[in-house]
C-alpha cells in the first residue's frame, strides 16, 4: 500500500476518533476548560491529511484524506471564530436566577418560578461543534 494511502487513513482515524472523543466529552458535560490537546489532536489529524495528498494517497486515500482534514479543521476553526467567554453579569453559584421559560426536553414549556425554594443546579451548556 502507498505511503500516502496509509497517512490518510491514519489521518481519518485519528480525526474521527478524536471527533468520538470530543462528542462523548459532550454528552458527559465533561469538555475541559483548556483544549489545547483536542486542537492538537484535530490539527495533527488535518496535517496528517495534507502529507497525505502531498505523498500521493491515489482516489480513496485522498477521498479520507481530504475527510480527515475537514474533520481536522472543524474544531479549530470555531474555536477561533467564537470564544466562550463569562461576561461581567454571568450568573454566578449562589446567584439567584432570573425568571425564564423555556421547553424541556418533551417539548414541555418549563417556567423557572417551579424551582422557587429548591437548591436547584442548572448548567446552560454551548459546545464547539
Amino acid at each position: 500500500m502507498q505511503r500516502g494511502k496509509v497517512l490518510a487513513f491514519a489521518a481519518l482515524a485519528l480525526a474521527v476518533g478524536g471527533a468520538a472523543l470530543w462528542n462523548y466529552r459532550i454528552g458527559q458535560v465533561a469538555i475541559p476548560e483548556n483544549r489545547t490537546l483536542f486542537v492538537l489532536l484535530f490539527l495533527g489529524a488535518a496535517a496528517l491529511g495534507v502529507a497525505a495528498l502531498v505523498r500521493g494517497a491515489g482516489w480513496l486515500g485522498g477521498a479520507a484524506a481530504v475527510l480527515a482534514i475537514a474533520i481536522g479543521g472543524l474544531l479549530p476553526a470555531t474555536i477561533a471564530i467564537s470564544p466562550q467567554e463569562a461576561t461581567a453579569d454571568a450568573i454566578r453559584v449562589g446567584d439567584t436566577i432570573p425568571r425564564f421559560t423555556a421547553l424541556d426536553s418533551q417539548g414541555e414549556l418549563f417556567d423557572s418560578r417551579s424551582l422557587n425554594g429548591h437548591l436547584v443546579l442548572i448548567k446552560f451548556f454551548r459546545a464547539h461543534w
